[in-house]
C-alpha cells in the first residue's frame, strides 16, 4: 500500500515537473520568435502588409495578399491595442509556442508513459493520435523526457562547421526557421496535417483497407478545412503534401493491388477546394498584375539553391545528417514505418523544388522555393525525435542483442544529434535520464 502511494507521488512529482518544463519551453521559443521580429528583415515587409490590410473587401485582400493569414492576426492585434511591431512579434511568439506544444502533445501520444511497450516502440505515431490512445502507466517517455525532446526539436538547425560555411542558416537551411513569419504560420498547421493524413492512411491500412474502414467524414473534413488554412497561411505546404500523398497513394495502388483506391479518392476530395485556391494563388503570385516583379517560375537547377553555400550536398548532408542516421539505424532494426516513409517523400519534394526551380525576374534569388523543403525538413526531424525517443523507452524491456542494436544505435544518434549545438549536449543528459 505505501509502495503505491510512493509511486503515485513519484508520478505525480514527475507530471508537476514535467508540466512546469513545458511551459518553460513553451515560453523559451515564444521569447526567441518575439525578439527576432524585431531584427528579421522581413518582419518589415509583412508588418507594412499588416498595416494596410484591408479586410472589408475579402476579394481584392486576397488578389493582393494571397496568403494573409498572419497579416489578418497581427492586424487583430493591433486593434487590440498593441504597437505593429509588438503585435507581430507576440503573434509569432505564440505561434512558435503552440507548435513547441502541438509536438510536445503527438510525442506523448505516441511513445510517453502507457503509450509504448517493448513489443511495439515503433507503432506509428499518427495511428496513436488519430485513434486517440491516452497515454497510460506502463513504461514510456516520461512528461519531462517529453518536454525536453521537443525542445530540443524545437531549436535545432544544421550542423554547425564554420570552415565550411559561416552562415549555417542561409547556407543550409534550418527545420526552426525564426525569420518569416508567414512560414511560422503555417508550420503547426502542417504538423496538425501531416499527423491526422497519415494516422487516417496507415489505420486503413492496417484494417486491410475493408468496407466501411475508409477516411472518416469528420476527419475529412478537417483535412480539407486544415489545408484550405494552410493555403491562406503560405502555400509551401500544399506544394510538397499534394504530391507527396499523390505518391504515396500510387505506391500503395502497386503494394496493396488497388485495394487503397477508395482511400485515394476520398483524400482527392479533401484536397479540392485547396487545389482550386492554390491555383488562384499561383497565378496571382506569379502571372497577375499586382505582383509587377514576378516573371513566372522557371527551370534552373541548382542556380539559387548553391547560392549562399560552397557544397550543397555537404550542406543538405549537414542539415539530415540526424534524421538520416535514425532512419538508417530503423531501417536496420525494422522500425521503419510508413509514417518515416511519408516524411522522406515530404522533404524529397521539397528537395526537388528547392533545387530545380526559380522565380523569374528580379525575385530569382529571393529563394521562395526554399520554404517547402523548410517544412518537409521539420516533419522529418519531428518523426524523426519520435523514433529516437522510441528507442530509449525499450531499454528497460529489452534483451540481449536487440536491446546491445537499440542502446548502440541511440548512442550513435544522440552523438550526431549533440554536434548540431555547443548547448544541446547539457539538454541531452537530461533527455538520457528521463
Amino acid at each position: 500500500m505505501n509502495e503505491q502511494k510512493e509511486k503515485k507521488g513519484e508520478n505525480f512529482l514527475s507530471v508537476l515537473i514535467g508540466t512546469f518544463i513545458l511551459l518553460v519551453g513553451a515560453a523559451a521559443v515564444f521569447y526567441a520568435a518575439y525578439k527576432v521580429s524585431y531584427v528579421s528583415v522581413d518582419y518589415g515587409i509583412h508588418v507594412d502588409i499588416a498595416r494596410e490590410l484591408d479586410w472589408r473587401d475579402p476579394v481584392q485582400m486576397l488578389k493582393e495578399h494571397p496568403e494573409p493569414v498572419w497579416h489578418l492576426l497581427v492586424r487583430a492585434a493591433m486593434m487590440i491595442g498593441f504597437e505593429a511591431q509588438r503585435a507581430a512579434g507576440i503573434v509569432s511568439g505564440g505561434l512558435c509556442a503552440v507548435t513547441y506544444l502541438l509536438g510536445a502533445f503527438f510525442l506523448y501520444r505516441a511513445v510517453g508513459s502507457g503509450a509504448v511497450t517493448a513489443k511495439d516502440t515503433a507503432v506509428n505515431l499518427s495511428v496513436k493520435a488519430s485513434a486517440g490512445t491516452s497515454p497510460g502507466s506502463g513504461s514510456g517517455l516520461s512528461l519531462i523526457g517529453t518536454a525536453l525532446f521537443t525542445l530540443v526539436l524545437n531549436l535545432v538547425s544544421a550542423i554547425y562547421v564554420p570552415s565550411f560555411n559561416e552562415t549555417p542558416y542561409l547556407g543550409q537551411g534550418s527545420p526552426n526557421p525564426w525569420h518569416n513569419p508567414t512560414t511560422i504560420m503555417v508550420r503547426p498547421i502542417a504538423l496538425l496535417v501531416f499527423v491526422i493524413v497519415i494516422g487516417e492512411c496507415v489505420r486503413v491500412q492496417r484494417g486491410g483497407f475493408r468496407k466501411g474502414q475508409g477516411l472518416r467524414v469528420w476527419k475529412g473534413i478537417l483535412i480539407a478545412v486544415l489545408l484550405l488554412l494552410s493555403n491562406l497561411s503560405k502555400p509551401s505546404f500544399v506544394q510538397i503534401f499534394y504530391p507527396a500523398i499523390f505518391l504515396l497513394m500510387f505506391l500503395w495502388l502497386f503494394i496493396y493491388r488497388f485495394r487503397n483506391f477508395p482511400l485515394g479518392m476520398q483524400l482527392l476530395v479533401c484536397c479540392f477546394p485547396s487545389v482550386a485556391l492554390m491555383a488562384m494563388q499561383f497565378l496571382t503570385a506569379f502571372y497577375g498584375s499586382t505582383n509587377e516583379d514576378s516573371a513566372g517560375v522557371v527551370f534552373a537547377p541548382f542556380k539559387v539553391a548553391g547560392l549562399y553555400t560552397p557544397n550543397i550536398a555537404v550542406s543538405t548532408l549537414l542539415l539530415l545528417a540526424f534524421p538520416l542516421c535514425v532512419s538508417l539505424c530503423g531501417i536496420v532494426r525494422r522500425t521503419f514505418d510508413w509514417t518515416d516513409f511519408f516524411a522522406w517523400i515530404t522533404l524529397f519534394v521539397g528537395m526537388g523544388e528547392k533545387f530545380l526551380l526559380a522565380e523569374g525576374g528580379s525575385r530569382m534569388y529571393h529563394g521562395n522555393f526554399n520554404w517547402g523543403y523548410i517544412l518537409g525538413a521539420y516533419l522529418l526531424w519531428f518523426i524523426s525525435i519520435r523514433d529516437y525517443a522510441a528507442w530509449r523507452c525499450c531499454f528497460a524491456d529489452g534483451r540481449g542483442f536487440k536491446k546491445a542494436v537499440a542502446v548502440l544505435a541511440f548512442a550513435l544518434c544522440g552523438i550526431v544529434l549533440s554536434l548540431l549545438d555547443r548547448h544541446k549536449p547539457f539538454l541531452l543528459k537530461f533527455v538520457f535520464t528521463c
